[in-house]
């Protein structure tokens, strides 16, 4: 049965990814469902499927999978992503002797729309930063995290890993630990930490008196004082910013208002975590946008301003 090649060979693969890649949980379960759906289209019509026959397939069968996926309806997003997932997996199959090439890397991943990522404007900003209600302990705590969002850039899978001690020098700087498990330290502004002083010293201990157990060292608490998740972080940004908001809204914006403030792109790329600089490179096209809104709507020769 598919299920056993599925436990067999792929789950070998998952195994290296967790314990030397360092790969994080959520691309972990997310190359599980994309190679078992692989397996299930090239094998779910045989009894008994072997391993070896994983190496038999060549390019005409990846492309009739890719051709199947962009006829199913398939985002291209979720194509491409998928796709790497089996590039990743079969590296490890011709490293481990059951195939003896890597067929996916003689497909060409579909074209993606260029689209620059959503931003935030400075009075959007204020406006949202603004809005929970400090009188109450989740208030002090959404301010705290809409403030450390803004201020650093992290992705919410980084937040909600953060602990007490995650905090260096009095506070100026947090200590994050990114994708594959690598470490880096982001400076944090006034206005964040002082938002965090005030939800450590009142917000914080109210949460953790409503958990029976010790709800350890982290940082951000939910309302039963437990560890806040990426899903209740997603859902408090969605409160105050509405449904097309999300915490990565909150990372373009600070890539975007730190290149608009004259910050060098390397700088950015070490905030942001990102292993190579042309990933990076997209705000540099944010900024221009940024640029062109502000001279549309100031010059007094403008286009926009002489209709």
């Amino acid at each position: 049965m598919v299920d056993e090649v599925f436990r067999g060979v792929v789950g070998g693969f998952l195994r290296r990814l967790e314990v030397e890649r360092g790969y994080s949980p959520h691309t972990i379960r997310s190359y599980r469902t994309d190679l078992r759906h692989m397996l299930a289209y090239f094998f779910s019509w045989k009894t008994d499927p072997r391993e070896e026959e994983l190496g038999r397939l060549d390019v005409r069968d990846m492309r009739a999978y890719l051709s199947h996926l962009l006829s199913a309806g398939y985002a291209r997003s979720t194509v491409n992503r998928k796709l790497a997932a089996m590039r990743s997996f079969w590296t490890y199959l011709v490293d481990e002797g059951f195939a003896e090439d890597n067929v996916i890397l003689y497909l060409a991943s579909p074209k993606m729309p260029s689209r620059l990522p959503r931003f935030l404007y400075r009075d959007e900003v204020d406006k949202i930063l603004k809005q929970p209600d400090c009188s109450e302990p989740e208030g002090l705590r959404d301010r705290s995290i809409l403030e450390m969002l803004y201020a650093t850039g992290v992705r919410v899978t980084e937040l909600v890993s953060l602990d007490t001690d995650s905090m260096e020098d009095a506070g100026e700087r947090i200590r994050v630990y990114g994708k594959g498990g690598r470490e880096r330290l982001v400076p944090v502004g006034e206005y964040a930490r002082r938002s965090l002083e005030y939800y450590l010293e009142t917000g914080r201990p109210q949460l953790a008196q409503r958990n029976s157990s010790d709800p350890g060292r982290a940082l951000y608490l939910n309302h039963r004082g437990a560890r806040l998740t990426a899903r209740g972080v997603r859902w408090l940004v969605n409160k105050y910013m509405g449904a097309s908001g999300s915490p990565h809204t909150f990372r373009h914006t600070f890539a975007t208002h730190l290149l608009d403030g004259g910050a060098d792109l390397r700088s950015v790329q070490m905030m942001l975590g990102h292993a190579n600089l042309s990933t990076t490179g997209i705000y540099t096209h944010v900024s221009t946008a940024l640029v062109r809104r502000v001279y549309d709507e100031s010059h007094p020769r403008s286009q926009k301003r002489r209709r």
